[in-house]
């Protein structure tokens, strides 16, 4: 990672695609070498966990507008987002601890 002063335009980050990653960490420009793959097959736990967070995560804009803020609710301090403990009550048991 190396800390840049500004975001490039638009067309600049367009054309180093797949070679430099541009974007914000807490408010500061960075950029960094395109993710690569590990190029190895995951756990069986991480993969048995797939199935519950693509379903989560796409379903997620299906709810209500009362039921979304209900968990923007529940996310209110702490470090997680509403979207977040929807979809963390699909993969782990939620309720037992909220971090």
């Amino acid at each position: 990672m190396a800390k840049i002063t500004k975001m490039p335009s638009m067309a600049i980050v367009n054309g180093f695609k797949g070679t430099i990653d541009f974007y914000v960490h807490d408010g500061q420009p960075c950029v960094r070498s395109w993710p690569r793959s590990p190029g190895h097959d995951r756990a069986p736990a991480v993969m048995e966990k797939w199935a519950a967070f693509a379903w989560a995560a796409t379903n997620w804009n299906s709810l209500s507008p009362a039921v979304q803020a209900a968990y923007k609710t529940m996310a209110s301090g702490t470090n997680m987002t509403g979207r977040d403990l929807f979809v963390k009550g699909f993969i782990t048991p939620l309720y037992l601890k909220l971090e």
